[in-house]
């Protein structure tokens, strides 16, 4: 039985098969997925290097999709620690360090850690830090303005005084680390700077973004607000998408962009280029990125419910308390066809 991924909306089943379908029962079918989904991801953020000498190490193991993630976590935070240059105050990194935890066992309880909320005010730290000059700043950026993961986040207020300026709550799109904010994109992704010398925010934050590949983790995420958000994305992007040229191999012109298989590709740097909308520009590179990260939710999800009664039957008590509705009803479908 196949899961009918529509019941988060009818062109989720089409978002999947962009990064294609795999059978989690199949120990070929999962290496070569899972290899070549952790290579799309090094190769895009930059540590594809450090990946491959981490894979290469664990290349005789029998659970590859475990494998796969510990390698990743460990060359990602090899080749940060090594590339970083230190972007932020220590201050600012352990401040931020905290929020995330916080931030990530608080969404893990409702299903949310693709996108998660808090009141700063609530936080020990008031997500606030105190910059060299003694004065209060805020530990991250204000994502208030509607963008391209949501319509801006204006309340509810927080509950208390900020010290350092906080009049909306803190938000984070973790499942779309680096780019981790809706109205601000750059070419490399704003949270690949979330470091300074004794602490790495942005290695906590690959950690969640990462686990959307694990099934476990997987099936904890509420998938529709991953739906919600994608749709959102959806909508801001494809008029912008839709007046590219269809890339045809032979035919493309050098530094020009085009559509190609759901994403967008360039002969040459694909750095350099991106799509300018009513939101702000959207680098190719965080397009790329964000579109993948959506597809392999999507595609882990509807491996792991079509595998779940006899690949790992222990998941199917954990999704009975799941507050997504779909993947009980899921679940509950797969089990009677089987």
């Amino acid at each position: 039985m196949t899961p009918d991924l529509t019941c988060y909306g009818a062109d989720i089943p089409a978002l999947a098969d962009l990064v294609g379908d795999f059978d989690l029962r199949s120990p070929i079918d999962t290496r070569a997925w899972y290899t070549r989904e952790w290579e799309a991801l090094g190769e895009l953020l930059g540590f594809a290097q450090p990946l491959a000498a981490e894979l290469a190490q664990r290349r005789n193991a029998s659970d590859w999709v475990r494998a796969t993630g510990e390698a990743g976590m460990a060359a990602f935070a090899a080749w940060h620690r090594r590339e970083s240059r230190a972007g932020m105050s220590d201050r600012q990194a352990i401040t931020q360090a905290s929020v995330i935890r916080h931030m990530v066992n608080s969404g893990r309880d409702r299903g949310e850690l693709w996108r998660v909320t808090v009141d700063p005010t609530l936080l020990d730290t008031g997500a606030c830090y105190q910059d060299d000059s003694g004065a209060w700043s805020r530990a991250f950026y204000p994502d208030t303005a509607p963008g391209y993961f949501g319509d801006g986040w204006s309340g509810p207020p927080p509950q208390a005084e900020s010290r350092c300026g906080w009049t909306t709550p803190l938000v984070l799109h973790l499942g779309t680390f680096p780019w981790v904010y809706s109205s601000r994109f750059d070419a490399s992704g704003p949270a690949l700077r979330w470091s300074s010398a004794s602490a790495a925010p942005a290695v906590e934050a690959f950690r969640i973004m990462s686990s959307a590949l694990q099934p476990e983790a997987n099936l904890r995420q509420d998938a529709r607000q991953v739906a919600a958000i994608y749709r959102h994305f959806r909508t801001h992007t494809a008029p912008l998408v839709s007046r590219l040229p269809v890339y045809r191999p032979g035919q493309a012109q050098a530094g020009r962009l085009y559509r190609h298989a759901g994403f967008l590709r360039m002969q040459g740097s694909l750095h350099v280029a991106g799509l300018d909308g009513s939101r702000g520009n959207l680098p190719a590179t965080a397009y790329n990125h964000i579109i993948r990260r959506f597809a392999v939710f999507f595609a882990v999800r509807r491996a792991t419910v079509r595998a779940l009664t006899t690949w790992a039957p222990e998941m199917s008590r954990m999704v009975a308390t799941s507050t997504d509705p779909c993947l009980r009803a899921q679940v509950e479908g797969v089990a009677r066809a089987g």
